[in-house]
C-alpha cells in the first residue's frame, strides 16, 4: 500500500499537464475555420467588382492588385487549401493518439506563416496599402502554428495527443435543465415548425388567405434555426444535463417567433445567430469532456451553422447560405450516427474515409463565382461517399433485422441515407445548377415552374428525404428523453414514413421533368407526412399515458 501511494500525484500531474494540451489542440480547429471563412471571403471579394467592408481601408487594392494572384490562380484559394488541410490535421490531432497529425500540422502553419509574413511585408513596402482581413489571416496562421507547435514540445511520445484525461460526464441533477423548462422550448419549436410547412405551402402555390405574408420569405430559417436548430439544442442540453446550453433554443425560438411576426431588422437573425454560438460553446464543453471524432464531427456542424448564420446576419442571400444550412443538419447527424457506431468495430482506414469523405462535401461551401461549379461537384462526390459510408457502417443495417421500434427505426435511417445519396448524385451531375446557380428566386413567389428545377429537387432531397427520416426514425427515441414520457411503438409509424417517401419521390420527379402538377402536389403531400408524423407522435404519447395509467391502478388494485 505504501508502495503505490507516489503513484498518485504524479497522475494528477500528468492528467493537469494533458489538460493543458487539451485547451490548445481545442483551439486549432477553431482557428482552422476562423481562417478558412477569411480566405473564402477573400476570394469572393477577389471577383467582386463593388467595394466591401474593410478594417484598414486597402483590402480592394491589395486583393484586386497584381500580387492577388499566382499563376493566375488567387492567392486566397491556396489560403482556403492550406486552411482545409489545416482543419483536417486539427480534428486528427484531437481524435488519434501520437504526434505525428501534431507535427505535420505545425509544418503547414509554419510554412503558411512564413508566407504570410512575406505577403505582409509586400503590403508595407512595395503596394504602400493594408488589407485587414490578411491581416487577420497572418494573425491566423501564426497562432496555428504556435499552438501546434507548443502541443508538439508538450506532449511526449508515449502520450496520446487527444486524450484529456477528464472524467467521466456525470451531471449533479442540481445543473440538469428541469422537465417544466423542457416543454416550452419544445413548443417554440413546434410552432416554428407548423409556421415553415404554411410558408412552404405559400411558396408552392397555395395562396390561402389565412397564411401570413411573412412566412413564405422565411420558410428556410424557420425549419432550419428555429425547429431544427431548437430541437439539436434542446437535445444536447438534456443530454449534458445542464441548464445554461439551453439558451442556445431560447434564442432561436425567439428569433424565430420574431421572424413569423414580421419583426423589424436583424433582430430575429441575430437571435439565431447567438443561439448557434451558444451551441458551439456546448459543443467545446463536450469535446473537452469526451474528445472522440464523434464529438468533433457534430462541433464542425454547429461551428458551420454559425458560420451560414453569421453570413446571413451579414446581408448574404437565404440561397447563399442554405449549403452551410445543410451542411450544420449532415454532419449533426452524420457524428450521432458516428456515436452509435462506436459499438462496432471501425478499421482506421474507415475513419480515415468518413474524414475524407467530409472534407470533400465541405469543400464546396466555397463561395467563388469561378470555383462555384466545380466545388459543387466536389461536394457531391463527398456527399455520395457520406452516404454509403453510412450505409456501410451504421448500426441500422443489423438493426434491420429486428422487429418492431428497431425494424421502424432502421428502416427510417437507411431510406434517409438512400435521399442523401440521391441529392449527392444530383450535385454532382447538375452542378452549380443543384446549389442554385442560376437559380430565380422570384419562380416560386409567382408559383411558376417553367423548366426543371434541380435545386429545387437536390434541396428537399436533403432537408426532406435524408433529415426527416432521421427525425422520424429517432424521434420514438428522442422526444420521451427531452419531454418525459412514453412513445410506445406502433405500426402505424409506417404510414408517415411510406407517405414521406412517395411524395418526395413525385415531387423530384416533378422538378427534373419540369412537371409542375408532380412538384405541387409531391410537395403538398410532404406537408401532410409531416403532419401525420406529429398526429402519429401524438396519438402515440397518449396510449402510452393511458397505458401507465392502467398499469398503476392495477398495481394499486394488487
Amino acid at each position: 500500500m505504501h508502495e503505490s501511494a507516489p503513484m498518485f500525484p504524479s497522475r494528477s500531474t500528468e492528467v493537469v499537464s494533458r489538460r493543458r494540451v487539451w485547451r490548445w489542440l481545442a483551439l486549432l480547429p477553431l482557428l482552422a475555420v476562423l481562417g478558412l471563412a477569411d480566405s473564402s471571403y477573400l476570394l469572393w471579394r477577389h471577383r467582386a467588382e463593388t467595394s466591401g467592408f474593410c478594417p484598414t481601408g486597402g483590402c480592394d487594392l491589395v486583393n484586386q492588385g497584381e500580387y492577388s494572384e499566382f499563376g493566375g490562380i488567387p492567392v486566397a484559394a491556396f489560403g482556403i487549401g492550406a486552411y482545409l488541410l489545416l482543419l483536417s490535421l486539427s480534428i486528427a490531432a484531437m481524435t488519434r493518439p501520437g504526434r505525428r497529425a501534431l507535427a505535420m500540422l505545425a509544418a503547414v502553419a509554419g510554412t503558411g506563416a512564413i508566407i504570410s509574413a512575406w505577403l505582409i511585408y509586400l503590403q508595407v513596402a512595395v503596394i504602400e496599402s493594408i488589407c485587414g482581413w490578411c491581416v487577420l489571416s497572418a494573425l491566423t496562421m501564426t497562432s496555428l502554428f504556435v499552438l501546434s507547435l507548443s502541443a508538439l514540445v508538450v506532449t511526449r511520445p508515449s502520450q496520446p495527443s487527444d486524450a484529456a484525461v477528464a472524467e467521466p460526464l456525470t451531471p449533479g441533477p442540481t445543473g440538469a435543465l428541469r422537465r417544466a423548462f423542457r416543454l416550452p422550448l419544445m413548443a417554440l419549436g413546434m410552432v416554428a415548425l407548423v409556421a415553415a410547412l404554411l410558408g412552404g405551402l405559400y411558396r408552392l402555390g397555395w395562396e390561402w388567405s389565412g397564411i401570413p405574408t411573412t412566412l413564405p420569405a422565411v420558410h428556410g430559417p424557420l425549419m432550419v434555426s428555429g425547429f431544427l436548430g431548437t430541437l439539436i439544442g434542446l437535445e444536447r442540453a438534456v443530454a449534458l444535463g445542464r441548464w445554461w446550453p439551453a439558451l442556445g433554443p431560447l434564442t432561436t425560438g425567439a428569433g424565430a417567433v420574431i421572424l413569423m411576426i414580421g419583426g423589424p431588422g436583424v433582430a430575429g437573425p441575430a437571435l439565431m445567430t447567438l443561439g448557434s454560438l451558444m451551441l458551439v460553446i456546448t459543443f467545446v464543453y463536450l469535446i473537452r469532456e469526451q474528445p472522440a471524432l464523434f464529438t468533433v464531427t457534430m462541433g464542425l456542424g454547429a461551428l458551420v451553422w454559425l458560420g451560414g448564420n453569421t453570413l446571413w446576419l451579414s446581408g448574404w442571400s437565404i440561397g447563399s447560405v442554405i449549403g452551410w444550412w445543410a451542411a450544420f443538419l449532415i454532419l449533426t447527424i452524420a457524428g450521432e450516427r458516428l456515436e452509435l457506431s462506436r459499438f462496432l468495430p471501425l478499421a482506421r482506414r474507415h475513419r480515415l474515409s468518413f474524414l475524407a469523405a467530409t472534407t470533400l462535401f465541405a469543400a464546396g461551401l466555397i463561395p467563388v463565382e469561378t470555383a462555384f461549379d466545380v466545388g459543387t461537384r466536389l461536394s457531391g462526390v463527398g456527399l455520395t461517399a457520406m452516404s454509403v459510408w453510412l450505409l456501410r457502417h451504421d448500426m441500422a443495417r443489423h438493426a434491420v433485422r429486428k422487429t418492431g421500434l428497431h425494424r421502424f427505426v432502421a428502416l427510417s435511417l437507411l431510406s434517409g441515407y438512400v435521399w442523401l445519396a440521391a441529392a449527392g448524385l444530383l450535385t454532382l451531375g447538375l452542378g452549380g445548377m443543384a446549389a442554385g446557380l442560376h437559380h430565380d428566386a422570384t419562380l416560386h413567389a409567382m408559383h411558376q415552374h417553367n423548366g426543371p428545377d434541380g435545386y429545387d429537387a437536390t434541396l428537399h432531397a436533403i432537408f426532406v428525404g435524408f433529415v426527416f427520416s432521421m427525425i422520424m426514425g429517432h424521434a420514438p427515441i428522442i422526444f420521451p428523453s427531452i419531454l418525459g414520457i412514453a412513445l410506445p411503438f406502433r405500426p402505424v409509424f409506417y404510414s408517415h414514413l411510406i407517405l414521406l417517401h412517395l411524395s418526395l419521390a413525385l415531387r423530384v420527379a416533378g422538378d427534373i421533368t419540369a412537371w409542375w402538377p408532380g412538384r405541387l402536389w409531391g410537395g403538398s403531400l410532404n406537408v401532410a407526412a409531416i403532419l401525420l408524423f406529429l398526429v402519429n407522435m401524438a396519438a402515440s404519447a397518449l396510449s402510452g399515458k393511458r397505458s401507465a395509467r392502467l398499469e398503476n391502478a392495477g398495481g394499486r388494485s394488487g
